[in-house]
Formats: C-alpha cells, sequence, structure tokens
C-alpha cells in the first residue's frame, strides 16, 4: 500500500561490500542478560533484561521507568561491591554473566539530582498524556493504541464455539455513512489522571541562604494535600524531611512532632504526609501500566508527530510550571548554552574501528543532532516571533542575520542579491532545501577530515529560517579570507586547497562527481569536485568545512530547456534552479553500470566463443575429458561471464556545473562537452524511464499511495522532483484501463494541497499574530465552506489586510495559476470546486498538513443542511466513490445520521464553516540532515536478503542483531526503529510465533503514532496487520477494533474507493464470517466487490474473485438465491478472462451447480411445507367443526383456529429460512449440506439425481 523500500542497490553493494561482511560477521545470535537488582532497605528485587551492549545508564532509565522501582531516581548500581560506571556497556563489566545480580545504592543528592527528582515527580503525576505546554503545538507524539483496545486483554476463543454472532464494533456500523471528524480523537482517550496531591510548588523561602547550603539544603518545596494540609518540605543531600517553615515563618529544620517524616524519595516522604497519596498513588501507577511502556517513554531522537486535528486538553492552574525552567536548567540558564558545532564535530570524531564504538559514535551524533534540532526549532520561532535582535539591523529585513543560543539564524530570502539570474526569492528558497539535502548527502558519506555544520530548516508563519552551527571564527575580522575552496565572492576569485581537494576526492568517487575545471575572473583555471557555488571553509579550530551545498546535483537540463521558458499560456517557471535528485543520481549510475556489465559480459564470452572455435582442431585431437566434476566446472565458468568483469574499472560521473554560467577553460572544451552528454542522458532517464516505471508500479500496485504524502515519497525514493506531478497527472490520464484514475486525482489534489500552501505562506507572513487564525480560517473557508456560505468574510476585515480580500472564486483562480506555474498543468474547469465537494476532509488534512496547521476536531458544517439533504458530499464522476446498498437496515442508518446532522446543524449555526476560534495553532515545519546508520541498515538489508534466499536463521538473527542496532543508535522512538519492528513481526507471524509478531507489531503502532502521525498511512497499515495477527491469535473481537479504528482513519485521509480499501473490507468481512455475523460480513464483501469494480472495471478477475467470495458469503447466509446469481457472474466473468481450462472457472462452475441445486431444492423444500401445513390447519378447522359437543366453547374452537392457521402462515412464510439457514455449518459442512436430502420429502428422488449429478461433475473435473 506504502511505497516499497528499494533493494540494496549495486552501488551500495560494491561500496560497501567490505563494511557489509564485517557487520555480517559481528552479528548474530545475541545473549540478553536477565539481571536482578536488589533494592535499598529489604526492598526486594526486581528483574531487568538488557543486551550486554548496553550501558550502564540504560538499565538505570529501565529501573526509573518501571512501576516497581519508580520511586528512585538519584542512585548508581553496584557489582560485587563496586560502583559501575554509567557510561559503561553491562557486558565490559568484570565477571559479569547473564543471570548475575546488581545492587541499587542510594547516592547523596546534588542540586541537579534533587532538580531531576522533583521533574520525576511532576511527570509521574502528569500520567501518560502529559500536557507539555513548552512544546512547539499541541499534543505531540499522542498514541491511541490502549484507548483503542479499550485496556482489555481478550482472552483467545475458538470462534466456531459461538452458536450466534457476538456483538462487535461493526454491529451497527453504516458503510456508507462518511467518517466524522470528531471521532478523530477515539472516544475513551483517558488524559486525566488520578489526582493525587492538589499542588507541588517550589516555596518563596528558594534559593537557601549560604550558610544552610554548607548544611546541605538544595531546594524548598511546598506541597497542598488531598486532605487540604500545606506541608513544608526540605530538600537535603540525604533525602527530603518535613520542615517546620510556613507562610511566615522560615525554619527549614525537621517538624519533630506527628507531622514528622523524612526519606530518600519525596514520594515515599509524601506517602507517610499523605494517606490519601498514597492510596492515589498505587491507582495512578496501575493507570500508567495500562498503557504500553512505548506509549509514556518520551520521544527523544526524532521529531514528535503533531496531529492536524485535535480535542485539547483544558488548561489546567499549576504553580510550578512557570519553574520549570530552574527545575531542568538551574539557576544559572547559562549553563545551558552549548557549544553545538564543537559537540557535532567531536562526535564525528569519535573512534570507529569496531561495531560497538561504530554504534556509540552513530548514537551519540543521532542523540546531538535531534537536541540541535529541538534548539533551532525554538530558536527560529523566536526569531520569527521578533524576540531576538538582529546582528545587522540596519539592513533590510530580509537580510538580517541572528545568534541565538549559539545557533546562527538567516531568512530564506535573496537579500544579497546572490540568486538574482536564478529567480531571486523563489531560487533562495529552493537552495535552503537543496543545502539540507547536500549536507545530508555528505554526511551519509562520511568521509573522515571532511566536516559540515549542524543544519535545520525551519518554515514558521510563512518565513523560511535556516539554522546553522556556527564555524569557529566566522565572526572575527581577519586578514585573509578564510574560504580556501570554491568562489570566494560568486565569481571573481576562485580557490582550490590541495588538501581540501584530496579529501573532496574521496567524497567526490562515492558521489559520482567528476573533476572539472573553471576560470575565474582573472581567467585563471582551476580543478574543483564540488560546484562553483560550494565553500570550503578552514575554521579556526582547524577542521575543514563544507557550506552552500545545494548545487551537490547537477542541472534537469531537460526540464530547464523545454519547461522553464514561457510558452503559449503557461507563464515562466518560477526560478532555474532546477536540480536533479541524488537518488536519481545513483539509479542512472547503477543503470549505466548494469548496462556496461552486460556489455562486457558480451564481449567476453564472444571472445571465449571465437577462441574455442580457433582451437576447435586441437580439441579434437586431445583426449576427451572424462572427469564429471571439471565438465561441471568448466560449463559453470562458461556461463557466467559476468563473473570476470571487474566493475572497478567502471567510471561514470557528473560534472555539477555542466549547463549553468561558470566559465571553463578553452581547452576542457572537448571534456566538458562530454560532460553535458552525461548530464542530458540523466535528466532524459529522469523524464523517458523513471517516470514511466513508476506508473507501472502505481499501475501493479506495486505502490499504492492513499494521500499527498505517500505520493510524494513514492517519487522522492525514485529520485522524481515534485515539479513533475503536472507530467505524472496527465500520463496517469492518458494511460487505459482504470488503474491509474486514483493516481490521475490523488496528483491533482497534491498540486492543489501545495498551491493552497503557498498562499496561505505568502497570506500569513508578516501579519500580525493577532490575525493569523483569522486569516487561515477565512482562506479555509473560501475553499471549503463556499456551499455553506457563498461570500465569506474575513472576521478582521476592516484591518485591510490583504487576505481579507479573497472570495472562493479568486482563490480558486489563484489555485489554478499557481498550478499552471508550478506544475506546467492545466486544472480542469471547476475542479478545485468540485474537490473541495468531493474530498472535503481529505482536502483539509492535507492542507493543514503541509501548512503546519492544527484544528478543533469537530463535525464542520460544509452546506446547508435540510430536511431533503444531507451534510454528505456530492459525488460526481471526477473520482468515482463506492457506495452499497444495506436494505432496510442501512436506510435506517442513513435515516439516523440525517437526524444527528440536522441536529448538530441547528444546535450550532454558524454564519461559516471555519471560525477563527478553529485554528489552534500554527506549527514550525521542519527539516533537518538527520544521519542514518549504515551498518543497522546493512544488517537489516543482508537479514531480508538472507531469508529471501531461504536461510530463515541467519536472517532473522541478523534482522534481530539489526533491530538491537537501530534501538541503540535510534532509539526506540524512531521511524526506521518502527520498521524493523514491523519486519520482524511479519516474519514471526508466518513462523506461527503469533505472540511474539503481536509484540512487535504493537510496538511497531506505538512508534509510527507518536513519531509519523496517529493517522499516518504508516500507522494505519501498521493497525490493519495487527488486527490480522489478533484474529490469527483468536483475539477477534480485539481485531476487528483495529481494523475499525483504520478504517474509519482510511476514509479521513482518502474517502472511500481506494483500490487497497477492499483489502481491508475483505478482511473485516472474514473476520465477521468468522463470527457467524453473515449478515454485516455480506455487506463488507460487497463494498469490497463495489471498490473492486471501480479500481478495475466490469470484467476483471479481481472482480470474478469478489463475485465468487460473495455466493460464498450468501450461501453461509442462506440466500442461495443471491449465492447463484454472484457464482453466475463469476463463472461467466472467469470463462471470458482466462478460458474454460483455468482451474477458477472450473471451480466456479461447480459451485455454480451446487448452489443451483441447493437453490432449488430449498425452493421446492419451502413449497412442500408450505403445502403440508395449510392441510394440517384445514384438516384442524374441520375436526373443530365437526366436534362442537366438546368442552371448549365456539369462542374458544375459533380462536384455536386462527391460532393454527396463523402459526402456519408464519411457518410457511419463514419456510426458505429455516431450511436454508445453515451459517452455523463450515464450508465444508455447507457443502454436504447442500449436496444431501431428507428422507421421506417429495422432492427426494430429485435431490438425490442432483447429488449424483454433481459427483459425476465433481470427478469429471
Amino acid at each position: 500500500m506504502t511505497d516499497q523500500q528499494p533493494e540494496q542497490t549495486v552501488a551500495e553493494t560494491v561500496v560497501d561490500t567490505e563494511q557489509e561482511s564485517q557487520v555480517i560477521e559481528e552479528a548474530g545470535a545475541e545473549e540478553f542478560y536477565q539481571i536482578t537488582v536488589n533494592l535499598p532497605n529489604k526492598g526486594g528485587k526486581v528483574q531487568v533484561i538488557a543486551s550486554p551492549r548496553e550501558a550502564i545508564q540504560d538499565v538505570r532509565q529501565s529501573i526509573v521507568e518501571s512501576t516497581e522501582t519508580c520511586i528512585h531516581s538519584c542512585f548508581s548500581l553496584a557489582f560485587n561491591g563496586v560502583k559501575l560506571n554509567d557510561f559503561m556497556e553491562l557486558g565490559d563489566v568484570e565477571g559479569i554473566t547473564p543471570d548475575s545480580e546488581l545492587d541499587l545504592v542510594l547516592n547523596n543528592y546534588t542540586e541537579r539530582e534533587a532538580r531531576i527528582h522533583v521533574n520525576r515527580l511532576r511527570d509521574l503525576l502528569a500520567g501518560p498524556a502529559k500536557l507539555n505546554v513548552n512544546a512547539v503545538g499541541i499534543d505531540p507524539a499522542m498514541s491511541f493504541l490502549s484507548t483503542v483496545s479499550g485496556h482489555i486483554e481478550e482472552t483467545p476463543v475458538d470462534n466456531s464455539t459461538y452458536e450466534t454472532a457476538p456483538n462487535t464494533v461493526f454491529s451497527k456500523f453504516d458503510v456508507n455513512a462518511s467518517a466524522a471528524l470528531s471521532d478523530f480523537v477515539p472516544k475513551g482517550l483517558e488524559r486525566t489522571p488520578v489526582q493525587c496531591v492538589k499542588s507541588i510548588a517550589l516555596s518563596g523561602w528558594n534559593p537557601p541562604p549560604h550558610h544552610l547550603r554548607l548544611r546541605g539544603d538544595l531546594m524548598y518545596l511546598i506541597v497542598t494535600t488531598l486532605e487540604g494540609e500545606t506541608v513544608q518540605i526540605t530538600s537535603t543531600a540525604t533525602g527530603f524531611h518535613v520542615n517546620k517553615s510556613t507562610s511566615n515563618n522560615f525554619d527549614p529544620t525537621p517538624r519533630q512532632d506527628s507531622k514528622a517524616a523524612s526519606d530518600h524519595s519525596l514520594i515515599v516522604l509524601l506517602e507517610k504526609v499523605s494517606p490519601m497519596f498514597a492510596t492515589n498513588f498505587k491507582k495512578l501507577q496501575e493507570f500508567i501500566t495500562r498503557h504500553h511502556m512505548l506509549e509514556v517513554l518520551p520521544v527523544t531522537t526524532a521529531q514528535p508527530a503533531y496531529p492536524w486535528a485535535i480535542q485539547p486538553a483544558p488548561h489546567t492552574f499549576d504553580p510550578t510550571r512557570p519553574s520549570e525552567a530552574y527545575l531542568n536548567y538551574g539557576t544559572d540558564s547559562v549553563d545551558s548554552l552549548r557549544d553545538w558545532n564543537d559537540e557535532l564535530q567531536s562526535h564525528r570524531e569519535l573512534p570507529r574501528t569496531n561495531l560497538q564504538e561504530r554504534v556509540m559514535r552513530d548514537r551519540f551524533l543521532n542523540k546531538i543532532n535531534s537536541d540541535f534540532a529541538d534548539a533551532a526549532v525554538r530558536g527560529a520561532m523566536d526569531v520569527v516571533n521578533g524576540n531576538v535582535i538582529a546582528l545587522n539591523p540596519l539592513e533590510p529585513e530580509e537580510s538580517h542575520m541572528y545568534v541565538y543560543n549559539n545557533i546562527f539564524f538567516s531568512k530564506g530570502f535573496d537579500g544579497r542579491n546572490t540568486f538574482e539570474k536564478l529567480g531571486g526569492d523563489d531560487a533562495a528558497h529552493v537552495a535552503t532545501g537543496k543545502d539540507l539535502e547536500g549536507v545530508r548527502t555528505l554526511n551519509g558519506v562520511d568521509v573522515e577530515g571532511l566536516y559540515t555544520l549542524g543544519t535545520v530548516v525551519v518554515d514558521y508563519k510563512g518565513v523560511r529560517v535556516v539554522a546553522q552551527s556556527i564555524v569557529p571564527g566566522i565572526f572575527r575580522q581577519q586578514e585573509e579570507s578564510s574560504i580556501v575552496y570554491g568562489s570566494v565572492d560568486n565569481g571573481p576569485q576562485v580557490k582550490s586547497d590541495e588538501k581540501f581537494h584530496e579529501i573532496l576526492g574521496q567524497a567526490a568517487k562515492a558521489l559520482h562527481m567528476a573533476e572539472h575545471a573553471v576560470e575565474d575572473g582573472e581567467d585563471k583555471s582551476t580543478n574543483l569536485w564540488t560546484s562553483f557555488d560550494t565553500k570550503g571553509l578552514m575554521g579556526a579550530d582547524g577542521r575543514r568545512y563544507l557550506l552552500d551545498l545545494y548545487r551537490l546535483n547537477p542541472v534537469d537540463v531537460e526540464f530547464l530547456e523545454n519547461d522553464v521558458a514561457a510558452k503559449d499560456n503557461i507563464p515562466e517557471y518560477p526560478h532555474k534552479l532546477t536540480l536533479m535528485r541524488p537518488e536519481l543520481m545513483l539509479f542512472f549510475w547503477e543503470h549505466k553500470l548494469r548496462a556496461w556489465v552486460q556489455e562486457r559480459a558480451l564481449e567476453i564470452q564472444k571472445r571465449a566463443e571465437e577462441k574455442k572455435a580457433a582451437e576447435g582442431g586441437k580439441e579434437e585431437a586431445k583426449e576427451a575429458i572424462t572427469d564429471s566434476e571439471e565438465k561441471k566446472e568448466e560449463t559453470k565458468e562458461e556461463s557466467n561471464p559476468e563473473d570476470e568483469v571487474n566493475i572497478l574499472d567502471f567510471e561514470l560521473s557528473f560534472n555539477v556545473d555542466a549547463f549553468t554560467s561558470v566559465k571553463t577553460p578553452a581547452d576542457s572544451a572537448d571534456a566538458k562537452t562530454q560532460q553535458e552528454q552525461t548530464v542530458r542522458e540523466a535528466s532524459k532517464f529522469l523524464r523517458e524511464n523513471v517516470i514511466n516505471v513508476l506508473l507501472q508500479d502505481f499501475t501493479a500496485y506495486v505502490v499504492s499511495p492513499i494521500d499527498g504524502g505517500s505520493l510524494t515519497k513514492a517519487m522522492h525514493r525514485r529520485g522524481i522532483n515534485m515539479r513533475y506531478l503536472g507530467r505524472i497527472a496527465n500520463l496517469a490520464k492518458e494511460s487505459k484501463g482504470l488503474a491509474l484514475v486514483h493516481i490521475h486525482y490523488l496528483a491533482m489534489q497534491e498540486m492543489v494541497v501545495r498551491s493552497v500552501k503557498r498562499i496561505i505562506r505568502k497570506a500569513v507572513r508578516g501579519l500580525p499574530t493577532t490575525h493569523i487564525a483569522d486569516c487561515i480560517a477565512h482562506i479555509l473557508n473560501c475553499l471549503l465552506g463556499h456551499e455553506l456560505n457563498a461570500t465569506p468574510a474575513a472576521t478582521l476585515a476592516q484591518d485591510g489586510h490583504a487576505y481579507a480580500a479573497f472570495t472562493p472564486e479568486s482563490l480558486r483562480e489563484a489555485i489554478q495559476a499557481e498550478v499552471l506555474l508550478r506544475y506546467r498543468f492545466e486544472l480542469p474547469e471547476n475542479f478545485v470546486k468540485n474537490i473541495a465537494k468531493e474530498k472535503k476532509v481529505p482536502l483539509l488534512r492535507d492542507v493543514c498538513l503541509r501548512a503546519g496547521i492544527q484544528v478543533e476536531a469537530r463535525d464542520y458544517i460544509f452546506s446547508p443542511i435540510s430536511e431533503s439533504t444531507t451534510a454528505e458530499p456530492t459525488v460526481t464522476a471526477a473520482e468515482p466513490t463506492a457506495t452499497v446498498t444495506t436494505g432496510k437496515k442501512g436506510a435506517k442508518q442513513d435515516k439516523n445520521h440525517d437526524k444527528q446532522s440536522r441536529k448538530v446543524a441547528k444546535s450550532k449555526k454558524r454564519a461559516a464553516t471555519f471560525e477563527p476560534n478553529d485554528v489552534l495553532t500554527l506549527l514550525p515545519l521542519v527539516k533537518q540532515a538527520s544521519t542514518r546508520s549504515t551498518y543497522a541498515d546493512e544488517a537489516f538489508e543482508a537479514g531480508k536478503t538472507s531469508l529471501a534466499q531461504g536461510h530463515r536463521q541467519l536472517g532473522l538473527e541478523l534482522l534481530l542483531e539489526s533491530l538491537a542496532l537501530h534501538e541503540q543508535t535510534y532509539g526506540f522512538l524512531h521511524p526506521e526503529t518502527a520498521r524493523c519492528y514491523q519486519a520482524l513481526a511479519m516474519i514471526y507471524y508466518h513462523a506461527d510465533d503469533k505472540e511474539v509478531a503481536l509484540d512487535f507489531q504493537r510496538k511497531a503502532v506505538i512508534v509510527s503514532e507518536r513519531t509519523q502521525g496517529v493517522d499516518s498511512p504508516e500507522a494505519l497499515h501498521n493497525y490493519l496487520n495487527l488486527g490480522l495477527f489478533e484474529h490469527a491469535s483468536g483475539r477477534t473481537l480485539t481485531a476487528l477494533k483495529y481494523l475499525k479504528h483504520a478504517i474509519h482513519y482510511w476514509d479521513l485521509i482518502y474517502g472511500k474507493g481506494h483500490p487497497d480499501s477492499s483489502t481491508a473490507d475483505n478482511n473485516v468481512a472474514v473476520m465477521l464470517q468468522s463470527l457467524r455475523d453473515f449478515d454485516n460480513s455480506c455487506v463488507f464483501f460487497e463494498r469490497a466487490k463495489a471498490t473492486q469494480e471501480l479500481a478495475h472495471g466490469k470484467e476483471h478477475t479481481n472482480l470474478a474473485n469478489c463475485h465468487h467470495v460473495l455466493a460464498k458469503a450468501y450461501a453461509l447466509k442462506g440466500d442461495f438465491e443471491t449465492s447463484v446469481k454472484e457464482e453466475q457472474l463469476a463463472y461467466d466473468m472467469y470463462l471470458k478472462l482466462v478460458g474454460a481450462e483455468d482451474m477458477r472457472t472450473k471451480e466456479a462452475d461447480v459451485w455454480l451447480q451446487e448452489l443451483k441445486n441447493t437453490a432449488e431444492f430449498t425452493a421446492n423444500q419451502a413449497m412442500y411445507e408450505k403445502a403440508a401445513l395449510e392441510q394440517q390447519a384445514q384438516q384442524l378447522q374441520q375436526h373443530q367443526a365437526s366436534h362442537k359437543a366438546t368442552s371448549l366453547s365456539a369462542a374458544a374452537a375459533a380462536a384455536a383456529t386462527k391460532a393454527a392457521l396463523a402459526e402456519a402462515a408464519i411457518r410457511a412464510a419463514n419456510a426458505d429460512a429455516q431450511v436454508g439457514s445453515k451459517g452455523h455449518l463450515s464450508l465444508n459442512e455447507l457443502m454436504d449440506y447442500i449436496n444431501s436430502q431428507p428422507q421421506g420429502s417429495s422432492a427426494g428422488g430429485k435431490g438425490k439425481k442432483a447429488k449424483a449429478q454433481a459427483s459425476k461433475r465433481v470427478q469429471k473435473k
């Protein structure tokens, strides 16, 4: 459904063979330690499972996070009486074994440790869904897994034991109703934990006087218990105690009365002081325990995902919240400033001679990059909000530079006219993103001695801000420029340092960059590996830094020459910085390598055949070789000429300055021509090959995106720039069949969304903060609310800002113009208006995600609601939608839905769909140059390769090793770790180890929710897989909860009718069928069939399969008449598409004949029973008339006769159901029933004859 990970490439195989072999040798079945930890003060023992590669501090963290030992935070671990260093690995402890015992030794507090302890208590009291008011958005890193499952562990059940269908989440489900946005956050989400205290705050007596610091006082707290008592507490080096202070009198010495209490742990102290705290804290621990561990852990090494639709928790009073800066950083906030650049480069210089050192290095690099990104985001927001003073305040605002928190900030505008000839601000905006891409690429190459800056790009309130670590000495006045490589002043002078050139040559070899000569303003020739615009700096710390990496890849010359210039009604492209992506350059290099290897192999084979022919006479004179092994070896060698090709002889590189304005020496004209030809071939390869292959993958459903984000990932992974969206939309439209209809529509929708994002970005830039919500709400009303209000007005229109002038018509015109400008694509007439009608919520979602908007999760009224209309969107032919007729039950649900919609509309009447209060915040959109662990990736790919080759044990060991590397490098909560969890879950599922598979899949769900989004395609597909695993484990009721949750989000993400949604519907139907809910299972099979018909047309084997499955479903339901119709359609379709000899056609024929016989039998049986019942009633009536002298009165006789006739009528009317309902039978038993015939019936002869004929047909087949 989502884009598959590409297989390991030829280039990676060539470059990393030695490293991968080393990783494989060092990988293996790792033994885990089950350590026993002895707790102090006779507190018992706890078990901790850890890898020998884990640091002692990781084991400590596991103890701190455990509910059994969460009272401790300031302690050390000791082995055999010796305290262990927190940074050493568990396996390096001398004498330790997998079942050793460690001692938990309580330490004295420092001020820092005391602050950590208080913060830890505050985190516990806040519960799993802690409200982080300091986050850049609302509800970061949410997970709904525990809420969806209901915190109830379902006992595995054999579904065959159900006599009647149990109630499920689909029992009253309306398949035709659109998903409600108000249900975006699942019902039952427990945000508010059990309250243990009224408040915990820092006392006004802080900080301790100097003479009391010498006695060990660290801080003072004031706690108000649930009993209403205010307690003053002193934190000392040895622990905490209740003191004698009051609000008017300061006495931090311990109390001596009945309220006296002290302990090393603040939690234990409060349990002594407040009985209600002790009781409720146990409930709180139980509440936390109901959540998975990964739902509670903080996200530290990845950007947390922020949901676009939220139901914000109420803001609460917390007197300690303003003091969080002190609790986190101490009294002197200067100690929190870090030398980011020195930390980044020092971690890059860490040794990497073995796997342990590599993992430690990668781990530190990921952590420092994550910390830098967090600081950069906050700094960029302060820059945009005007909280930081510029270094050059007298220059234009676009040129302002800032230094904040040891980070250098600049804005993504062409403030110095560097890109004047390339497109000005548009080119500068693109260059910042390409520069980040270049930093990421060079970090991946990881050449020793070559350094890049920490770089983060932040888009916030319409402004792009670039955050970079500071090169040492760059702000000093120097006699000579520190630039030693590349253009010093954009042309007049070019430098090339010999050592710099040598180091860059290593990176150029890995990136296939060609060495080329350039001329400066004085016609002096200089050889460079990188672009003319890239600069090499010598820092004051002696390190060589590479800056301005936006031209690390060559120009897309075919687009530059054919699509940039204005033509017909298409305006000129906004910039000329149209570069190719690094993924494309790698794919093209591999493409040429394969062609070269095949060509050389043919040459070797040809030479071998010529040599053999020349020596033919001599060979005939020789004795025949009789050794069979030698013959086999000779045949093997002759059949594999590619083995003799040395791929290291292959040479192909790219001049990154080709087709630019850079001057080239006259004597290198021939080389320039050849290099330009290579670049042109790569550009053509993109347009003529890569895009077509992607469309083929879309057609074959190898890749099947469900939203704009997954479409973007699919394109980027293949090296396709987003400027080709229009080309993809056109090719999808021109394709034959229906397979690419949804791609065509999705591509157009993505162009609209990206255009709206640019319009919003321009509109909010420079607006007062008080107007941003009004601006966004007004633009959303013009886009999506025009049916409800054709002339929406901005709330603050009187202030005269430009956004207030937007109307629905002018906004649509602006979108069409933007699409034409950016994507060279002309949207169909009224497309923007139609998509706003058909895809309201999916369009709203994509716009919010692209623009960083968080809105309230509520059911917005997009169109007027009357008694005769509903709130459902009107669907046109632009994007077909699958609907299912559900009979009276469905009609009743539709009526209830309409009634509810009218109720909502009447209770909350609005002048427009969106109001400013619906827009809750504007998020910063962050791009960072995150590093990847090549060793973890290599182990992962090696494991997949081993599994594909059938080496299951080796493959599993390598994947487990890769998981350990991922967890140590990235941490538990990272998208790459989620990928490992998901892969291992699938492997264990196929190995029939279902409980292990479930454990890994639950982790995959949580991590993907918290790092990629609760409604991301990755989280959605992980939920679908989790449902399958739960069903296979006998927990079908829980499985259906997960599938309903996924289907709900699917509807919000895409709407109805996506080709892959039929798979989910099919799975739901099968599960309901296993629970004997045959009515609802048929409904979902019907919707799956309708979806397949939309995707493939009325004649396709997939549709035939759906008819065949439906026939069986209706047979189980007892509706043999409909079953026959469906099987007839399946048989006719199979016969036409695959022929009479195909097994599917033969199977359909057998089923068709059996179902026809059964349908005929049930009809005859119904007629027989009806006639018998009528005869019985007539005899009873005659009997009553001839015996008037009986004790029954005439009235009683008449009543008895009437009752008998009524019973006969009811039994006759229900005869079909009585005979046909055999839902308790399996399919095999059902067929036995179909072929069986009760004895003594009038249709017995015909039934036996039909059974004999069916048996003959089966034997013939």
